[in-house]
């Protein structure tokens, strides 16, 4: 049935056919997804339903589950059928089966590196801090051509004064000088590296879980192979995905 047309001119028995095509899809696709893990669940698709990852689609899958299970098994009644899917109910279940083949990547969530707010080893250490309370940012990296340098944070400048005593941070302070604080051991509790094909579900369960001493990850990099040394590509915070459902 892969051929079926789409579009809002479809009647009842077209649109309850092009539903049933696009629910065997995904069927298909899950099939293959599970087909080497442990499975808790007989149904591929309630299986999915129940997994972590579905959370963007899960309320429209399920919708959709049900009204499938009707049509399997309470077909018609007097001749007529019980239920047919409207068109909305098909575009959504078009917009599962969209997002079970090519779940969406953390970049498409992302600041694009180009975009993301950063700070050099020779910037003056008070004046990141203007831009940084002014744009609401807690962590920021520190890039020396082009290359990840290390992140400077409110931490970074606690660090800095509890180590040296009470010192301060003065006019003439540079980001360079606060180089032992700045490392990536610094802040690792506060922030990770993932690589550039790394999902939206996965990082946005890195933002929900809770770390040590009850923190949670504060930002998240994306560079080419997740790792520090390579060239910032995106930078996420917990609003860029956890307010999308």
């Amino acid at each position: 049935m892969g051929n079926i047309r789409k579009g809002c001119g479809m009647d009842g028995q077209d649109r309850a056919a092009l539903f049933l095509d696009l629910y065997k899809q995904i069927e298909d696709e899950l099939e293959d997804k599970y087909r080497n893990a442990r499975r808790h669940f007989s149904s591929v698709v309630y299986e999915f339903v129940k997994d972590y990852e579905s959370a963007p689609v899960r309320d429209k899958l399920d919708l959709c589950r049900h009204i499938r299970n009707l049509m399997a098994h309470s077909a018609n009644m007097d001749g007529q059928p019980v239920v047919e899917p409207s068109q909305p109910v098909v575009d959504a279940l078009r917009e599962v089966l969209d997002f079970v083949r090519r779940p969406p990547l953390a970049m498409d969530f992302a600041t694009k590196g180009e975009r993301v707010l950063k700070a050099g080893p020779n910037q003056k250490v008070l004046r990141v801090m203007e831009v940084m309370e002014k744009n609401g940012y807690s962590h920021i990296p520190v890039m020396r051509d082009g290359r990840f340098y290390g992140v400077f944070s409110v931490g970074s400048v606690f660090r800095y004064m509890l180590r040296t005593g009470g010192k301060g941070v003065t006019k003439e302070t540079t980001v360079k000088d606060m180089r032992g604080y700045l490392a990536v051991e610094e802040h690792i509790e506060n922030y990770e590296f993932v690589p550039a094909d790394t999902t939206y579900i996965e990082v946005r369960q890195r933002f929900e879980q809770v770390r040590a001493r009850n923190k949670r990850v504060s930002v998240i990099f994306i560079t080419q192979d997740g790792q520090p040394d390579q060239p910032l590509l995106g930078m996420l915070t917990p609003w860029d995905v956890l307010g999308e459902q």
